[in-house]
């Protein structure tokens, strides 16, 4: 078993830490929050994720798995991976200061022969900025980018589709990939560079491959074509695959934009005109104008004085993520357009748009409403019984931006449904 030190406890390095840990390594997290550190200390999760609250208690209690806030706990380990944040710069690019400072600060305190292992998000070629920051010419730096959904992080990193490792040495690569113990999964060893750029290549094809869906759905909608079947048709090609193939009120949250803008930087940066990714940001602005459309042209074309109920707030189901949100964006135009908005999420409890108002229950959030919109496809949603809140909204009209609803649930109990790229 390795001695394992995590530097950064947020989504990805928490994950990282409680499973290693569960692999029966020794792990060590390090945060400078001190009252997320206390959190975690005393066996509690800091982020939504089915499981995460039991592991860390479990993991506590058999010594594999500590927190600390004194950076001084990784001085024994011998793999330490940075999980640090790369936030959004102004023009798009990818901020590396904290990972930047990180490096320079380990570059004091690594143990000989020790690896440094960079898991944030990083621009291609990042790793050489983290090898000067280090300046430790006996300690490996290897390139092992994550692959986690929110929602689903646990069931991810112990049964992922691949495991990505990027060195100058392969035999370092090779010492990080058996961390995982994962026999059966392939194991792609590459240098540096290639790893880095294998994330931000996979993100933004699938952010690519989701716009392309809403344009169809826009497209069947013009035809009278339906969406559900077009695109079941489409995933029938083992080219294609099923994956990915469903409409909804955009993609979001904390990797798809961030990464599809960065990978844009970097190909510009280096005289390549990624003209996919640009499109790709434009359409899925347009999807977020095109849900408001559709609210607005079943009330009348005016938004102005309706009262919109909104289910869902965080970018996908199972996370309490807004960022970016799909949501969000969605509702910041109801209300541009005149609209009043009540939102029911089964998470979020509480906003810091005050433009924007949260209900407790579902059904306070369905009184008086003009319409029912489903930004964010919640489990808890689909087992909502059409009858129990029909008298409460003034009209009985709902439009599912996901697709996920029973349609003929609905219409029977008298809801006028309307669906994303099919009615």
């Amino acid at each position: 078993m390795a001695n394992i030190g995590v530097i950064g406890t947020g989504y990805v390095g928490l994950t990282t830490a409680v499973c290693f840990a569960e692999l029966g390594h020794s792990v060590v997290g390090f945060d400078i929050d001190k009252a997320k550190i206390n959190t975690l200390s005393s066996g509690k999760s800091t982020i939504h994720e089915t499981g995460m609250s039991e592991l860390i208690s479990k993991n506590l209690a058999n010594k594999n798995l500590s927190f600390g806030n004194d950076i001084k706990i990784i001085q024994e380990c011998d793999f330490i991976f940075l999980c640090v944040p790369t936030p959004q710069d102004a023009d798009g690019s990818a901020d590396l200061s904290y990972v930047i400072k990180a490096a320079r600060d380990l570059g004091q305190l690594l143990k000989k022969n020790s690896t440094l292992v960079t898991k944030s998000t990083v621009p291609v070629n990042a790793w050489e900025d983290v090898v000067a920051a280090l300046n430790r010419n006996d300690v490996a730096v290897v390139s092992n980018p994550e692959f986690l959904r929110e929602g689903s992080a646990i069931e991810d990193f112990f049964n992922p589709d691949r495991i990505v490792v990027g060195c100058v040495d392969d035999s370092k690569a090779k010492l990080v990939s058996d961390l995982y113990k994962q026999t059966d999964v392939e194991t792609i060893i590459t240098d540096n560079s290639s790893a880095e750029l294998i994330k931000y290549a996979s993100n933004s094809f699938l952010a690519i491959k989701l716009s392309y869906v809403n344009e169809i759905a826009a497209l069947c909608e013009a035809v009278g074509a339906n969406a559900k079947d077009v695109l079941s048709g489409m995933g029938k090609d083992s080219r294609i695959g099923s994956r990915f193939l469903e409409p909804g009120p955009g993609w979001g949250g904390s990797c798809f934009p961030k990464d599809v803008r960065a990978l844009r930087v970097t190909a510009e940066d280096n005289a390549i005109n990624l003209s996919l990714l640009t499109a790709a940001l434009e359409s899925n602005e347009k999807t977020h104008r095109r849900i408001v459309d559709k609210v607005e042209k079943e009330l009348s074309n005016s938004l102005i004085g309706k009262i919109i109920s909104v289910w869902g707030l965080t970018f996908k189901a199972n996370t309490d993520d807004m960022r970016e949100s799909p949501a969000i964006a969605v509702i910041e135009r109801l209300i541009g357009r005149g609209a009043s908005v009540v939102a029911f999420d089964p998470v979020i409890k509480n906003i810091e748009n005050n433009k924007i108002k949260i209900a407790k229950t579902l059904e306070e959030c369905c009184e008086s409403a003009d319409a029912i919109l489903i930004l964010t496809e919640w489990n808890e949603f689909v087992k909502v019984n059409p009858e129990s809140i029909k008298n409460l909204v003034k009209n009985k009209i709902i439009i599912d931006a996901r697709n996920f609803l029973d349609k003929d649930l609905w219409i029977n109990s008298g809801f006028k449904f309307i669906g994303n790229g099919w009615q």
